[in-house]
């Protein structure tokens, strides 16, 4: 893989240069570079061979994770009787080139598929083993990951990796090239990823093609030119509340308050999702009104996650045009499905999808040099009051209107919490009920000692905060700078 190099402090060509690397041996994006991921819709192909290759990829992929699995339980299984015995480390170059030993025994039909497909499903093993490691010593947080276990035909995910071979999409902007897989021909026109191509100014790393409610899709993973940006139109400050009843209140420097509106597709298709599904009960597997009716479920859910995926990165990308500087909260999304009691409540947490918006505005506030300001998870925005700093009062449960104690006023509590975001810190260090202020920046702005909340933009974006515990960082806001991660876009 070579290195995206810059000449005479433009970035005009790919050297042909060795890979940069991080000092934790990862792969680091050049300077004047941006990582971004491209997704097409790609038809299926119309000559049965040719379809039947991108299947037997997919198998491929799953006959590597299972082989790959049950030499790793074998090993553990003689490491029991035996415990002098010596185990295949779980990493990726040791079980492929174990893999590479053998295939021509377990798997003599290796040759039909590209050999990225059985690296691919060995790498995902690799993750899967290294998540149940982390959690069962407790250096993963969040839910225990189980044991991994067998992947069959009728669950698994139909995906394969490329990162070596032929990945380019062609001149004519309408046909996609892979390894063994050859031209697949492309739903949508891919001038937007060939015309940076062709002009030196973007380059593929890697490529994964995938099935998803029967469709194919390509999506590219890209080191991007980076280039200079308009800044935002307001330029101010903005306090951002995430809710259910609107996705965000916005509250700016000027007083405005903005909403924008939560589309919920899954609760606009949920009657339509019963009805169909209740068809399709009704049908015989295999005939044509039990297709027709699982085609159907495909596509409403596929409308879902289109429009929430459209919600998000219009909210977001207006919010980076708009505001140099953006202050959301930090959400505990598990702890409020947990809290909300019923179910149709718990569905309207995961219908709003509101844990995309913060990675967005990350790398998108990263991209721009602007700040994105996250206030501490246990900051009361809802309850404090803004005009007066008291504790509102709930008359009921997620109630839209709260009660001021002193001035026995109704207060909005979306429009209050943007508010209260917009003003931190000094709304939670001039409160009875906030959270503390934050500690005041080092006085050499490097980041360590008491450390900075909100910095200067550097190249990468807004200054950076490492991550502590609630009884470190109580009331603390944390500061998310850097580069964006490979593949998003």
């Amino acid at each position: 893989m070579a290195e995206v190099a810059a000449l005479n402090g433009t970035a005009a060509e790919v050297a042909s240069t060795p890979k940069k690397r991080s000092p934790g041996g990862k792969f680091a994006i050049p300077d004047g570079w941006i990582a971004r991921g491209f997704m097409f819709e790609v038809a299926w192909p119309d000559d049965p061979e040719a379809a039947s290759r991108v299947r037997s990829h997919f198998g491929g992929r799953r006959f590597a994770y299972n082989w790959a699995l049950g030499q790793v339980k074998a090993d553990m299984d003689a490491k029991k009787v035996d415990p002098s015995h010596t185990s295949v480390p779980w990493n990726l170059y040791a079980l492929r080139k174990r893999f590479n030993a053998e295939k021509t025994t377990v798997a003599p039909w290796w040759g039909e598929n590209s050999k990225e497909a059985y690296s691919t499903g060995i790498a995902d093993l690799c993750v899967a083993l290294k998540n149940w490691s982390d959690s069962k010593s407790g250096k993963r947080k969040g839910r225990k990951v189980g044991f991994p276990k067998l992947r069959s035909r009728r669950k698994d995910q139909a995906r394969v990796r490329f990162t070596t071979g032929v990945m380019r999409v062609e001149p004519d902007r309408r046909t996609i090239t892979l390894p063994v897989v050859g031209a697949l021909r492309s739903m949508e026109n891919t001038r937007r990823l060939e015309r940076l191509v062709h002009s030196g100014k973007a380059r593929v790393l890697n490529a994964t093609l995938k099935e998803r409610w029967g469709r194919l899709f390509v999506s590219f993973s890209c080191l991007v030119e980076d280039h200079p940006r308009p800044g935002p139109t307001k330029d101010g400050r903005a306090g951002v509340d995430l809710g259910l009843r609107v996705l965000a209140t916005i509250a700016d420097s000027n007083g405005d308050i903005t909403e924008v509106e939560n589309p919920a597709p899954l609760r606009a298709t949920l009657v339509e999702r019963r009805r169909v599904g209740r068809s399709q009960i009704r049908r015989i597997p295999g005939s044509r009104g039990h297709d027709a009716a699982k085609a159907k479920l495909a596509s409403l859910d596929r409308r879902c996650v289109s429009l929430r995926k459209q919600a998000s990165h219009q909210l977001t990308t207006m919010l980076v045009d708009t505001y140099s500087e953006v202050v959301i909260e930090d959400l505990d999304l598990a702890a409020m499905k947990k809290s909300m009691g019923r179910r149709a409540f718990r569905r309207s947490v995961s219908d709003a999808a509101l844990g995309q918006i913060r990675p967005q505005l990350t790398y998108k506030m990263a991209w721009r040099g602007t700040t994105l300001t996250v206030a501490d998870r246990w900051f009361s925005s809802s309850k404090i009051h803004h005009a007066c700093g008291c504790r509102l009062i709930e008359p009921k449960k997620l109630a839209k209107q709260l009660v001021c104690v002193l001035t026995g006023e109704l207060v909005d509590r979306d429009a209050n919490a943007a508010k209260n975001l917009r003003d931190w810190p000094d709304i939670a260090s001039c409160s009875s009920v906030g959270a503390a202020a934050p500690k005041p920046s080092s006085p050499t702005g490097s980041g360590g000692g008491l450390g900075s909340d909100v910095g200067p933009s550097g190249t990468g974006g807004g200054s950076v905060r490492p991550s502590q515990s609630r009884k470190a960082a109580s009331g603390e806001a944390r500061t998310r700078k850097g580069t964006p991660r490979r593949g998003v876009a």
